[in-house]
């Protein structure tokens, strides 16, 4: 994949930065990005993230819906004046495209690596770029990326490989990640993004058989199994569900 090609996909991110001078060395960083990470699924293992992320372009998926959390968040007063500055902003919002970009190593291995926020924190103080930012930028970006996991630290023996969140800035981007992946949130994919990925992009919905609830009263069970304990439910759902991929699998019913 060409830089050009990956600065396209990333440049909508773009958008919301503050500074000229971050937004440069960002676009200048999304080109860095090793090929893999633009068509594979969030997760390896098709555990710990929604169903649209665990596919063909999930992890771009990711890095959209956490962008999209992030900067909900850092509009609101509160965050504002918890991060006044438009630097430190701007260096949270580098955060999701650099967070998992050595996500299954640096060759590219089948599965994720569980050491890649320790990866990614290297590549980022170790990459120069044409629009490189100060060694404080870097570092602060770095330490966002290394703590990204929060608790979830360990080695697959138990042994803490990583630091958990040392500060704030820290626990939101940890908290942001967290609800960018979870089960039971998804994301509706913009029809820019499904353009800059090719025409021809869809997104494969899970089998109304299988796919089990994660919410709610009938937590636990498939959507024609509450159909024939309360359709009256699925009435309700129909009207009033926003929740994909339920309200797209509820047509089916």
């Amino acid at each position: 994949m060409t830089r050009e090609n990956k600065q396209k996909i990333f440049e909508p991110l773009a958008k919301n930065f503050e500074t000229e001078s971050i937004k440069s060395y960002y676009m200048d960083m999304v080109a860095e990005i090793p090929d893999y990470i633009f068509t594979m699924p969030s997760s390896t293992s098709g555990k710990f993230h929604n169903a649209t992320q665990c596919q063909t372009y999930g992890q771009i998926y990711h890095v959209y819906m956490f962008d999209s959390v992030l900067n909900h968040r850092l509009r609101l007063k509160l965050n504002k004046e918890l991060y006044p500055t438009p630097e430190e902003r701007d260096c949270m919002r580098c955060v999701p495209a650099l967070h998992d970009a050595i996500k299954c190593g640096w060759n590219g291995s089948r599965y994720t690596v569980t050491d890649h926020p320790l990866l990614a924190a290297k590549w980022v103080l170790e990459t120069k770029v044409e629009h490189d930012i100060s060694m404080e930028y870097k570092q602060m970006i770095a330490d966002m990326c290394e703590a990204h996991s929060g608790e979830w630290n360990k080695s697959r023996s138990g042994q803490v490989i990583m630091a958990e969140p040392r500060n704030p800035r820290e626990f939101f981007i940890h908290e942001c990640d967290i609800l960018a992946s979870r089960a039971d949130l998804d994301y509706i994919i913009p029809d820019e993004l499904k353009v800059l990925l090719g025409e021809n992009v869809k997104v494969e919905l899970p089998d109304i058989n299988t796919y089990v609830i994660t919410f709610g009263k009938h937590s636990g069970k498939t959507l024609p199994q509450i159909a024939e304990v309360d359709p009256g439910y699925i009435s309700w759902a129909k009207e009033n569900m926003t929740r994909e991929p339920v309200k797209t699998l509820l047509c089916q019913l």
